[in-house]
């Protein structure tokens, strides 16, 4: 349990080294200069530029208050890169990742999946976008369809934009499973006779099931316990490395950004007021703001995890 706690002193996470194993050898910088020579200059996945969202709160009578939930937020994010957006609950980040998927219209501003403008596609070009953009939500109790079983969970996204046949949809079933380290046994089963960490593990898969290039995941290991957490965690890094994913890892624990991200930016208030890598932001951080998220960590003065 000590050794699977994500901590300050953690390191990053790459395919083939667990949470307990890392050690100083596979820190973030010489990760993230070995990916930066894979790849090529200015290969950029997803790009937001001054992206803000206004609510209108309905007051009293016919009066309404715009709120801005998300203010001028930009960042980039490499191809085959992670990316986490962290800040306290009501910083905006769950709305930057509803306007990245399309799920929220962008009030200004504009995001960019390798190149096009999400905001400028119709409904037949965002379809198509959803296939290689796919979710990962916090809870793995809600996010499933109880009354589905697992293979037809999986299968759900496949049977949506008319992947194949259903020989060759169970196929792909299998095959995912056995990405994600699960029996095929299960997939008989109904998301309620799976644990916490199976589930996630299916809904991982089914995030992969249209073998997208980019997933969102957000809070995807909050509701885990530390050592599910510590094999999702592990999970994700090794699937990054076999499929080229990018990543955007939306969080409050900073414990966890620690193993996962090769980028941080920092969000209060729907600003983003710092960002860096994630070595930099660690050690040097600049901002009141972040100083205070870092020492928030549970025994953040106690070395854990190396």
């Amino acid at each position: 349990l000590v050794a699977a706690a994500p901590s300050l002193a953690s390191r990053r996470l790459t395919a083939g080294l667990t949470v307990a194993q890392a050690d100083s050898e596979f820190d973030l910088t010489a990760v993230a200069a070995k990916r930066a020579a894979r790849t090529e200059a200015g290969d950029v996945a997803i790009s937001l530029t001054d992206v803000s969202k206004v609510y209108s709160i309905r007051g009293s009578g016919f009066r309404s208050t715009p709120f801005t939930a998300v203010d001028e937020v930009s960042f980039d994010i490499k191809r085959g890169t992670t990316m986490a957006l962290v800040g306290e609950s009501g910083s905006g980040k769950s709305t930057v990742a509803k306007m990245l998927l399309g799920l929220e219209k962008v009030t200004s501003g504009s995001i960019h999946i390798d190149g096009q403008n999400v905001s400028a596609l119709n409904a037949k070009q965002l379809f198509a976008l959803r296939g290689r953009m796919q979710p990962v939500f916090q809870d793995p109790y809600g996010s499933l369809d109880p009354l589905r079983n697992i293979a037809n969970t999986i299968a759900e996204p496949l049977v949506t934009h008319h992947f194949g046949n259903r020989a060759e949809r169970t196929a792909r079933v299998r095959e995912l499973l056995e990405q994600v380290s699960l029996p095929w046994s299960i997939s008989s089963r109904y998301p309620g006779e799976l644990s916490g960490g199976q589930r996630q593990r299916v809904a991982i898969a089914r995030a992969l099931a249209l073998k997208p290039d980019i997933v969102v995941l957000d809070e995807a290991v909050s509701a885990l316990d530390v050592l599910v957490q510590a094999q999702i965690l592990q999970l994700l890094a090794e699937l990054q490395s076999e499929l080229s994913l990018t990543y955007l890892f939306i969080t409050h624990d900073l414990a966890v950004v620690r193993v996962i991200a090769d980028e941080v930016c920092v969000m209060n208030q729907g600003k983003i007021v710092e960002a860096g890598t994630t070595s930099s932001i660690f050690e040097n951080p600049r901002e009141q703001y972040t100083k205070n998220l870092l020492d928030a960590i549970p025994g953040a003065n106690i070395r854990l995890g190396v």
